[in-house]
């Protein structure tokens, strides 16, 4: 369309016409409609972004029409053209719900792509009769109008108007009719019992609540036995449950918790309404085949008496609202009166005596207790007079009977008009309302200074004939209550930021701790292998050279099991921060037992000679019979539970005559407390343990019980503290090694440790005379033994092209001298980024296999960088992906997953060895490939 001519200048009157046509339209046409918020919301629609232009540019017809719409008293609105555009009156705006104010000037299609299939084709009769049609609520319309998919009944005409152009459509929602109508069908025939018998009951009201599937979608009906003297629980059928299903309980006690008898008990004699929970899983949902969202517990009951229970389900396409409320309330009443019908009228006469002598005694012990209640009770005149109260209603407003004045003053200024549109409420009609007011009357916290006393009101209208004579409330003191609820969330915000507090100190500890202790690990791997490489590049080493450097490699192997252990304890230090249970993890590798204890004895070599503790070590037979060679186990846990033992030992065999300490190992395949003496105390806590020798890690070998036993010449025990001698914090004293003062930490971890690994800890001891300590561990044969981190050198040769190009970001300078000399050594060609804005520039200058990612650097952080790079290789910037390891000293299972969103293909945790990370940036780059073993050197660092 063309544009129209701006005005000259100055206000010249020879403005081009058309100009002015509509202008004089824009006023002419609309000036005529109602002055209206919906007319003006109607004007202020950006119709010229519509299919139908601007109202100003529109056909005669439509603009009469238009006109028609908007004046319409019924809910109407206009399809127009082929596109079937809306233009709707204030009326239609109820039914339009969400799609207001969308729909105006929108399409029926845009707005209910739902419901098109089910209404296109009045649309079409329409357009190809030329008559109109009625529409009729014979059947529901699903809509979705509330966020959720509703049942609903439209009725209503379309016209076709403007010679087909439009159709004029009016509609009104008849709901609550047709849904009034089904349940009041259902209730009849409920009604027309044809048998009173029992058997024939029960079947009549399952099998009309089975035509009722949309309203009804599940039901179970009970019998409250009470003949042999206590209540039992009968099934006398159900709607809508699957066979076996756990809803299905029958002939349990009233007391019972299975099935949904406690909801029953919980509801006593009243209608009780349950929201759905995983109970109902598993249910055959009649109806819409959807679970219902509320459950209601229906009691069966005859005055006082409680016959039984009918447990039903709700529609889950319609609001549990007043009408549904309504169903459940006269489908209780229903099936009461039915069942009341069936009992015996001598029976009902007894019975009905009875409680007329019950209820005079009743009705005496009533007016006592009203007298007495803590529960303030008042009954107020209609002109808001005071007509009775009892002494503790004046106690909590804080006035008395001889005050005259509206009942209403002794509500707090705040709360005044809350109070007001509550009264109001009740005296045109509402059933009860409960409602939380503030008073003038202050209270005295237990804490802090004077605040209104607050009390709960829960009041109702007294009728007669249908009629509000008066209005009578119940008002409960809840000043203590709203007090503390208000003390518990703060305390509740104060005990969320110390837990935020305390992660992130841990965080700072860890990341602190691990980052020196990276380096450690980095020299003493590299001093571990520098015998090897001597022997690898020279053809004889001098004598005192090699035991120079022999000695060398026996101290850094003594400082790598003692930062592997020191690493494993800063773990410890973090899952114990957040677990109760002390839930470690159990990590394999390939270790040669003999040559783990003599390690760890090693490291308390100079503790046993300063001392003069003999130690022996002594491997049983079993251990050549069985060929024991390699085997996965956890090096790191059975280290902590041995240094928790030896360092026991030498505390309480000092003072022996004779200190001494005998350790002995062997294995066994089956039966390992055989291997042990026979009065060895076992701490089980008699719980499932799972085998964890099962996950694939732990490879395909034969399965072997490693036992070891520690016997010292100390004070020893009585019977009594070794039963407490594995509980948990009996002397609670925990530091990084764990220490033993009887019975403390140290044991209680060894215990979870060695479940943990498919075995067991014990003791037997004489007081006196010293104690044995015995523990076993589940292991599994290495079917290949690993290599060394010299061997991978060795052999870097024939696993294909291993000069791999390395970008190490890093801020530490001393992890990046010593983590680039290990990988150098490795075969690598390294290039070090101070942050990830260097390592950023490095990738625009030259192509790396692998990126070692640090994460805490300043300028720019490892998790930006990783971000970077992956929106690089998205960008296509990037040739292919680039495989990062992030490399990191924050292990939290959060800080890991937060790494991995990031962009990083594996997380490093620091500290760890030069091999293993080897290993894992092989195993990411397809050209080199993985070690040929398939057996990561030592898993226990790669995540």
């Amino acid at each position: 369309m063309d544009q129209l001519t701006p005005p000259p200048e100055g206000g010249d009157a020879s403005a081009p016409p058309y100009a002015q046509t509509i202008d004089r339209q824009l006023h002419d046409w609309t000036a005529s409609l109602p002055d209206t918020e919906h007319v003006r919301f109607f004007r202020d629609t950006d119709w010229a972004r519509s299919k139908l232009g601007h109202y100003a540019q529109w056909p005669e017809s439509l603009r009469l029409l238009a006109g028609m719409v908007l004046a319409d008293s019924r809910a109407a609105v206009l399809w127009w053209g082929p596109d079937l555009v809306a233009i709707y009156n204030e009326g239609y705006r109820p039914l339009a719900a969400s799609t207001h104010p969308k729909l105006m000037g929108s399409t029926f299609v845009e707005n209910y792509p739902e419901l098109w299939n089910g209404i296109s084709g009045f649309f079409d009769q329409v357009r190809k009769t030329g008559q109109g049609i009625e529409h009729s609520a014979a059947s529901a319309l699903m809509v979705e109008r509330w966020g959720w998919r509703e049942e609903c009944f439209f009725s209503g005409n379309f016209v076709p108007v403007a010679g087909g152009q439009g159709i004029y459509n009016t509609s009104f929602e008849v709901t609550s009719t047709k849904l009034a109508e089904r349940r009041t069908n259902m209730l009849n025939r409920m009604a027309s019992v044809p048998d009173l018998s029992p058997d024939a009951l029960c079947a009549h009201m399952l099998e009309t609540l089975k035509t009722n599937g949309n309203d009804i979608p599940l039901a179970i009906l009970y019998e409250k036995d009470e003949s042999s003297g206590s209540a039992v629980m009968r099934l006398r059928g159900h709607v809508g449950l699957p066979k076996g299903h756990n809803l299905i309980v029958d002939g349990e006690d009233f007391e019972s918790n299975k099935g949904l008898i406690s909801d029953c008990r919980r509801a006593g004699a009243e209608l009780l309404v349950i929201d759905y929970d995983e109970r109902f899983d598993s249910a055959s949902w009649r109806g819409f085949g959807s679970p219902s969202k509320k459950i209601a517990v229906l009691p069966i009951t005859s005055g006082s008496r409680v016959f039984g229970y009918l447990i039903t389900g709700t529609n889950p396409c319609r609001p549990h609202d007043s009408e549904c409320q309504q169903l459940l309330r006269d489908l209780s009443r229903m099936v009461s009166s039915i069942v009341a019908a069936a009992v015996n009228a001598e029976e009902a006469k007894r019975r009905q005596q009875q409680l007329e002598n019950d209820l005079a005694f009743s009705d005496m012990k009533l007016r006592h207790l009203i007298e007495h209640a803590s529960v303030g009770m008042v009954h107020i005149s209609l002109q808001g007079e005071t007509l009775w109260a009892n002494g503790h209603y004046y106690a909590l407003a804080g006035s008395s009977a001889k005050e005259q004045g509206a009942f209403l003053d002794v509500y707090h200024d705040d709360d005044r008009p809350k109070a007001e549109e509550v009264w109001a409420s009740l005296r045109k009609g509402a059933k009860h309302i409960s409602v939380e007011l503030r008073l003038k009357r202050l209270y005295t916290s237990p804490i802090g200074d004077a605040e209104p006393a607050q009390i709960q009101v829960l009041a109702f209208p007294y009728c007669e004939n249908g009629q509000v004579k008066s209005i009578m409330a119940c008002t409960t003191d809840i000043s203590k209550l709203k007090w503390a609820q208000g003390f518990q969330a703060r305390l509740a915000a104060e005990a969320r930021e110390a837990k935020k507090q305390q992660e992130a100190f841990i965080d700072v500890v860890s990341h602190e701790m691990r980052n020196p202790l990276s380096a450690m690990v980095h020299c003493a791997d590299g001093i571990s292998n520098s015998l090897e490489e001597c022997r690898a590049r020279l053809a004889q080493i001098p004598e005192p050279c090699f035991d120079a450097l022999a000695d060398n490699v026996a101290s850094a192997k003594i400082i790598m099991q003692c930062a592997n252990h020191q690493k494993r304890i800063i773990d410890d230090v973090l899952t114990l921060s957040k677990l109760g249970s002390m839930l470690l993890s159990i990590t394999p590798s390939a270790v040669k037992p003999s040559q783990l204890i003599n390690t760890i004895v090693t490291i308390f070599e100079a503790e046993l000679k300063s001392n003069n503790i003999a130690c022996e070590v002594t491997p049983e037979p079993s251990v050549d019979e069985l060929a024991v060679g390699y085997l996965y186990l956890d090096p790191s846990r059975v280290t902590q539970v041995f240094i928790n033992l030896l360092t026991n030992a030498i505390k309480f065999v000092r003072q022996s005559a004779t200190p001494k300490i005998s350790i002995r190992y062997g294995a066994v395949l089956a039966d390992p407390k055989s291997a042990f003496p026979g009065d060895i105390f076992w701490a089980s806590n008699e719980r499932d343990k799972a085998d964890v020798t099962d996950n694939p890690e732990w490879g395909h070998g034969e399965k072997v019980f490693l036992t070891f036993i520690v016997e010292d010449t100390g004070i020893g025990m009585n019977q009594k503290e070794i039963h407490k001698i594995f509980d948990r914090f009996q002397q609670a004293n925990v530091k990084t090694h764990v220490k033993y003062g009887g019975s403390g930490l140290g044991l209680f971890i060894s215990r979870e440790l060695t479940e943990k690994q498919g075995g067991e800890i014990g003791v037997s001891s004489v007081y006196g005379k010293g104690s044995t300590f015995g523990f076993y561990v589940k292991t599994k044969r290495v079917e290949r033994q690993p290599q060394s981190l010299y061997e991978l050198y060795q052999a870097r040769s024939g696993d294909g092209p291993s000069d791999l190009q390395v970008l190490l970001v890093e801020d530490n300078v001393i992890n990046q001298q010593v983590l680039g000399r290990q990988l150098k050594k490795a075969g690598c060609t390294v290039e070090v980024a101070n942050h990830g804005l260097e390592a950023l520039d490095a990738l625009d200058r030259k192509t790396f296999d692998v990126v070692l990612m640090d994460l805490e650097m300043p300028v720019m952080d490892g998790l930006t960088a990783m971000k970077e790079i992956r929106k690089k290789q998205n960008e296509g910037k990037l040739a292919e992906h680039l495989p990062i390891i992030a490399v990191t000293a924050n292990v939290r299972q959060e800080q890991v997953d937060t790494a991995m969103d990031a962009g990083a293909d594996r997380v490093m945790q620091k500290p760890f060895k030069a091999a293993d990370l080897v290993y894992m940036m092989k195993g990411l780059v397809p050209q080199v490939g993985t070690p040929t073993d398939g057996t990561s050197p030592s898993a226990s660092y790669c995540t």
